[in-house]
């Protein structure tokens, strides 16, 4: 699951980066960093086109397909936090290279997996990759600019994966249509490894923080937490009913989430996720449409190219091109946002973006048998596009600067998660679509479009939790990363 609206949950990382080391070099930085970061939004890109071929071919049941798409995301909910705290201890060149090397094992074990297990593990251990790719690299991008500089480095980053996003699901449709699906992971290896040279060369030795807390036990208790409750809901959807195995891994992902719950109170403010965060309705309210809002756009990011390829028979490419209006328009219009939480507020530009979305999943209620894309499946596409355009980037806006300055890196990594999260859950819940075929499979597809489209809705309730206002209406949210104040903010410390 990959494209440009995930993209913007992700910037936030750089841009609240308060320190930045100068110019020098800063270029190489820039194209080292937004190589491996490419490699994220990559491989969930080419799965939801791959899924079918890979099922047919591995004989897998509906429940491992759920598998193969979920254990790259567990990782990337669970970790992404503490991959950037241990960049923080360690040193982010290190995390990020390591990263980028663990994707590539994960890449090559799919690409040779002989059985199901292997699969996973290779999906996982891309999931794990991307985990400390995403914050770390984000991290070096935002130190090597200045304040003035650093938005238009992170646009060229965003747009670089923007295009990869994009280009990726067309040449594994492609390359599907005349090949193996294990050709679309392991040509990966080539741009893995050049992303490994290119990084140990041109990105600067950063100077690790000892002192930096890292939250094991968060994480911990968050990978049971998530992973349990995606498995047994995950199991429940494939008609396995509520049986003893069900039942007790439901129980062991809530005991993880309420540990975590606990744990992170006592920590404090040293906690993976501060509860003071979280005392911001603004901050509650964000991330519940986030949740609410990524899982239909999972589903219909998952399902369109898997009932294109197995229920009307389209060809593959055609499949792996369906969501190119989806990275245009978020490209058009997100540079947008700024002008759009000033002109309407916080609230409005979410409530219409999660409206729009909400009647793109009513309209993929059309796609039949004899669908044809332009007339059928494009408009509905179109729809979800529009919504996620409207949405994403003025809640990316709205997420840093709902939060003090220093905060504004956690808020965004929090926020990144929990897209991740929902998606998550969304896939655990697909059993019943991935399962069937034929007439069934439509029926099946037309339920879940009517469950996204009715989450679409509930999303669109969960901003008026936000507290209503400009997002220029103080110096804080004009200059949401303290660019202005931070010479005095420094001499502050010096004293």
């Amino acid at each position: 699951m990959s494209s440009a609206s995930l993209i913007l949950t992700d910037v936030g990382l750089a841009l609240s980066e308060p320190k930045a080391v100068g110019a020098q070099g800063s270029t190489k930085v820039l194209a080292a960093s937004s190589l491996g970061g490419c490699l994220v939004f990559v491989s969930s890109a080419v799965v939801t086109v791959a899924l079918a071929a890979i099922g047919r071919d591995m004989r897998l049941s509906p429940l491992d397909l759920q598998w193969v798409m979920n254990a790259e995301l567990l990782p990337l909910a669970a970790l992404t936090l503490l991959a950037g705290a241990l960049g923080d201890r360690f040193g982010q060149k290190r995390m990020f290279l390591g990263g980028i090397a663990c994707y590539g094992l994960g890449a090559a074990a799919i690409g040779f997996a002989p059985s199901f297990a292997p699969l996973i593990v290779g999906r996982f251990l891309q999931g794990l990759g991307e985990a400390a790719i995403l914050p770390n690299g984000l991290s070096v991008l935002g130190q090597a600019f200045p304040a003035d500089k650093k938005a238009r480095a992170v646009g060229i980053w965003s747009a670089a994966a923007a295009v990869v996003s994009g280009v990726a699901p067309a040449i594994a449709g492609a390359i599907l249509d005349h090949g193996s699906w294990r050709t679309t992971f392991l040509m990966l290896l080539p741009v893995v490894a050049s992303a490994l040279a290119v990084g140990a060369v041109w990105i600067p030795k950063d100077v690790p923080t000892s002192h930096a807390r890292v939250d094991v036990g968060g994480a911990v208790l968050s990978t049971v937490g998530l992973g349990g409750l995606g498995g047994g809901l995950t199991s429940l959807t494939n008609g396995s009913g509520l049986n003893l195995w069900v039942l007790v891994t439901l129980i062991v992902g809530l005991g993880g989430l309420v540990g975590l719950v606990v744990t992170q109170r006592r920590l404090g403010d040293n906690a993976m996720l501060p509860p003071s965060l979280f005392a911001s309705r603004t901050v509650v309210g964000a991330n519940l449409f986030t949740a609410l809002l990524y899982g239909p756009f999972t589903v219909m990011l998952t399902l369109i190219p898997f009932v294109m390829i197995r229920g009307v028979h389209l060809p593959t490419l055609m499949a792996g091109l369906a969501f190119i209006p989806l990275q245009v328009l978020i490209a058009v219009i997100s540079p947008l946002a700024d002008m759009l939480c000033r002109r309407f507020g916080r609230r409005l530009p979410l409530f219409v973006g999660g409206a729009v979305a909400a009647s793109g999943c009513t309209m993929a209620l059309r796609v039949g048998p004899n669908a044809t894309y332009w007339a059928d499946i494009f408009p509905g596409i179109l729809l979800l596009a529009l919504g996620m355009s409207l949405a994403i980037a003025p809640l990316t806006t709205l997420v840093l600067t709902s939060v003090e300055p220093d905060r504004a890196g956690t808020a965004s990594g929090v926020n990144s998660a929990v897209s991740r999260a929902g998606s998550l859950f969304a896939i655990a819940l697909l059993g019943g679509v991935l399962q069937q075929g034929g007439p069934q499979l439509f029926s099946a597809f037309h339920t879940a479009m009517a469950v996204a489209a009715v989450a679409c809705v509930l999303a669109t309730l969960a901003v008026f939790i936000i507290e209503p206002g400009l997002t220029s209406t103080s110096s804080r949210e004009t200059d949401p990363f303290g660019v202005r104040n931070q010479p005095a903010r420094e001499a502050g410390r010096k004293q």
